[in-house]
């Protein structure tokens, strides 16, 4: 299952280790690079595949599979730090017996490979975030493939038959040339590859980028034209976040961030959908996500809606209602943006504005007292009298099991807990961003 991916660039000056002190001229791609680590570390996966246009490299797709991967700044005049992840050589010789069938692809297979600094400085950033435990590796490079295979690979790469949850990092540099001090010379063709590539970012459209010509293409001397086309593959009809731009050493530097979890991508599609075109019209594009097994389990889920950091939606059931995750996420998304009675339904020009978190909850568990109760860990429900308060775990501003219990009873209308009953649940909590 995929959870998220990213598109980022790789100079190594945005290292303090190394830049020492130059890094600060790159600020909207620090900016950048630190809402990456934020947003990667809310759904934080269990292996990560990255792209690296200076990987090793055989032709076509080339993938490095190891046991281990280590690096560091050396060559930059920066022993420290040293990275190092766990590789994933078998499951990543499994993804390779799936994409040889369509692209030309080479692999090897090696007890430690060398991170080059298009991984090194992605992973320097993203450690950053709450990725614990930290994820595996797979580690390739796509810059054999031409502009057509390399979107085709990103698309096929999301029905890749994958153990576990995945994130893709595609990283690359745009344009070397954009301006007369660039490292590589100055070329016209180095801003227009920039504007076009920023251009297909934000409208999650390859066709600009596949539209150049290959004079185009090496006039502007880049190296991330082919992850910037596996990432927007992979993340076709998901909304994609543009995060930063900007060529401070003339250079191009792009952040981008996806969201591709399954339920979260739901919640998504219904939510603009159901603003829109209405319900049934949501209901219908729903559909396209029965191919998620996960998505054909059974379960209560809430589905909260925040817009500028402020609550604009939440409804959910602490038992499922439906005779799917599918139709459970559908209906509690278009009851928070439309049936909250405490707000008016959402307006479409409110979407830019709103992001959202789908709550998936364990079946509840009776417990004999609140010393079972961990508001960070657990949800609660206090029965009385036919009367039920529920709250969420993990909740801004809930910080001891008196507070937990307090609210949920006072949502429900309990004034007195004497012969109250109290079950706690669990959430998996998908973020599609900062709420």
């Amino acid at each position: 299952m995929w959870y998220w991916e990213c598109f980022t660039p790789h100079p190594p000056v945005i290292v303090p280790e190394v830049g020492r002190g130059r890094e600060y001229e790159a600020a909207a791609t620090l900016e950048g690079m630190k809402s990456l680590s934020s947003l990667a570390g809310l759904n934080p996966p269990d292996h990560i595949l990255l792209l690296s246009p200076h990987a090793p490299f055989s032709g076509g797709l080339t993938l490095s599979l190891a046991e281990e991967y280590a690096g560091d700044f050396a060559r930059f005049q920066a022993p420290h730090p040293h990275l190092s992840f766990r590789g994933e050589p078998e499951d990543g010789e499994r993804l390779a017996e799936f994409l040889a069938v369509d692209f030309p692809l080479f692999s090897s297979r090696r007890k430690t490979c060398p991170l080059d600094h298009g991984s090194l400085v992605p992973l320097f950033f993203l450690r950053k975030g709450q990725l614990s435990p930290p994820p595996s590796l797979i580690i390739a490079n796509p810059i054999g493939l031409s502009p057509t295979d390399a979107f085709r690979l990103g698309e096929r790469l999301f029905d890749a038959p994958l153990r576990g949850s995945w994130a893709l990092v595609a990283s690359g540099d745009l344009s070397h040339r954009v301006t007369p001090d660039a490292p590589a010379g100055y070329s016209p063709m180095g801003a227009l590859f920039d504007k076009t590539v920023v251009a297909a970012l934000e409208m999650n459209d390859p066709s600009p980028i596949l539209a150049m010509t290959e004079t185009e293409r090496e006039g502007a001397g880049e190296c991330g034209m082919c992850s910037a086309l596996v990432f927007l593959g992979l993340g076709k009809k998901h909304g994609i976040r543009p995060l930063s731009y900007e060529a401070p050493f003339g250079v191009g530097y792009a952040t981008a961030f996806t969201c591709l979890h399954s339920a979260a991508s739901l919640a998504r599609t219904v939510l603009s959908e159901g603003v829109r075109s209405g319900k049934e019209a949501a209901r219908k594009e729903a559909h396209r996500f029965k191919a998620f097994p996960e998505l054909n389990e059974r379960a209560g889920c809430f589905v909260s809606l925040k817009k500028r950091g402020e609550l604009r939606g939440c409804i959910g059931t602490i038992t499922p209602s439906y005779p799917s995750l599918l139709e459970e996420i559908t209906e509690n998304t278009l009851s928070a943006a439309m049936r909250d009675p405490r707000f008016f339904p959402v307006a479409s020009e409110e979407l830019e504005d709103i992001v959202l978190s789908v709550d998936i909850l364990s079946p509840p568990e009776r417990i004999p007292s609140h010393d079972f109760l961990d508001p960070r860990k657990y949800g609660i429900i206090v029965e009385k009298g036919g009367m039920r308060g529920v709250l969420l775990p993990d909740l801004d501003g809930v910080e001891t099991v008196e507070q937990q219990i307090s609210i949920a009873a006072r949502k429900a209308g309990i004034s007195s807990m004497e012969e109250a009953g109290l079950f706690r649940f669990t959430v998996n909590r998908i973020r599609e961003g900062a709420m």
